[in-house]
């Protein structure tokens, strides 16, 4: 005797409701996780480019025998902007070597307003400028005032113990990041949370 197939059986609504009502309450516990990491890889990605703009600017600086400047300005990045303490853009100028070479963007090698599109604050130590000369270490001074960058604008090179440095922060992110500069011409960038150590090698000193 064959026996009558059953109907299928579905969700009941209550069923739907109670999987709708946990999947909300898992999601909002990890959104705040997911924006903490999100703000923390984005600050990552701004130190990293800030770091490369230094090292840029010094390895510039050393291919074309030229003094060249790393600045922070809170304008427009350009050849003729106005280098500013804490500023959220950055720039990279060669210094034109003589007063009869007139400056223009030929010599603007690099501009960014990375940080600012990130909201990422740069705290610049009251240093805006920091430059390098023809064997890529820091030096304080311009080759001539052609520039926008006023003659004795270049950070006093730091020393190994307390070199010239920027420190990069975001709201909303549990992390900062410091970029060294040292009179060398070292450029590092390290985890401000943590102290320099065999274990802890991002760390700062």
């Amino acid at each position: 005797m064959l026996s009558a197939a059953r109907p299928a059986r579905g969700f009941s609504l209550i069923e739907l409701i109670v999987v709708i009502a946990l999947a909300g309450v898992l999601l909002s516990l990890g959104i705040p996780a997911i924006t903490s990491w999100t703000g923390d890889a984005r600050l990552h990605s701004v130190a990293e480019s800030f770091t490369n703009g230094l090292r840029l600017a010094q390895a510039t600086a050393v291919t074309r025998s030229h003094v060249t400047a790393f600045a922070v300005t809170s304008a427009t990045p350009a050849y003729d902007a106005v280098p500013a303490a804490n500023g959220s853009n950055w720039m990279v100028l060669v210094d034109p070597l003589s007063s009869s070479e007139t400056m223009d963007s030929n010599w603007l090698i690099q501009s960014s307003t990375e940080a600012r599109q990130y909201g990422v604050s740069v705290n610049s130590n009251n240093q805006t400028v920091v430059c390098f000369n023809s064997f890529g270490q820091q030096t304080a001074n311009l080759t001539t005032t052609q520039t926008s960058l006023p003659a004795n604008s270049c950070a006093t090179p730091g020393v190994d113990t307390s070199p010239t440095y920027f420190e990069l922060s975001r709201s909303g992110s549990s992390r900062k990041y410091r970029v060294l500069v040292y009179a060398g011409g070292r450029v590092r960038m390290c985890d401000a949370a943590k102290t320099l150590s065999t274990t802890n090698p991002d760390g700062c000193p």
